[in-house]
């Protein structure tokens, strides 16, 4: 009993940070890690409480990675806002942002296959914290994590997720950053993006 106590208490995933406190040897160095990375890329600032503004919440998000056979891979954390706090037109404006369709990934997988080009995928780490903010979105400091004791605050500086701005805006950075390198984004779906320098071409889809 005392086995299956100890594996049911080794797989439980925190609802909330009082959850964690029961299983602090498990998660507060990712949570450290988690909060020392939003730090050291600047997404913030600590500020005292704005008069007048509006602060939205934030929550800790717990999860777990498994193996195919049911053992765990690896914990992780997250610092996310909460996005439904968040007022129109004050926060944020644009939440849209395109995807690929089904058909342009039909061509793109054929236009490869034709070619004989490599297909590689690619998977952007922390891809919101990329953006910058382009409003003024205050935001209650993490549970567990205040760096100022009183009424102070994060001011974003980046883009967090959980934002509802924060897929439109990492869409307009990705886009800036391909247009930098010179890449033409097809008039068919904007998610397509492709450069030829010499023999070699690369296409993009997003």
């Amino acid at each position: 009993m005392s086995n299956l106590a100890e594996t049911i208490n080794n797989t439980h995933i925190p609802t909330n940070y009082w959850d964690t406190i029961k299983q602090a040897d498990l998660w507060f160095d990712l949570m450290t890690r988690e909060f020392n990375m939003l730090k050291e890329r600047g997404v913030f600032e600590v500020i005292p409480r704005p008069q007048d503004k509006n602060v939205i919440g934030s929550k800790w998000v717990f999860a777990i990675k498994w193996n195919k056979d049911r053992s765990i891979e690896k914990r992780k954390t997250r610092i996310v806002a909460k996005g439904f706090t968040q007022v129109i037109g004050e926060d944020y404006e644009e939440i849209y942002a395109s995807v690929a369709r089904l058909e342009s990934v039909r061509l793109v997988c054929a236009i490869t296959t034709a070619k004989k080009l490599i297909l590689w995928q690619v998977d952007f780490v922390s891809a919101f914290l990329n953006s910058d903010s382009n409003y003024k979105v205050y935001m209650e400091q993490p549970r567990g994590f205040k760096e100022e004791e009183g009424d102070y605050v994060w001011k974003l500086k980046k883009t967090l997720y959980g934002t509802m701005q924060g897929t439109h805006d990492w869409a307009i950075n990705l886009n800036k950053t391909f247009k930098g390198y010179k890449y033409y984004r097809s008039k068919a779906d904007l998610q397509i993006r492709s450069r030829t320098i010499g023999d070699e071409l690369t296409i993009i889809l997003t």
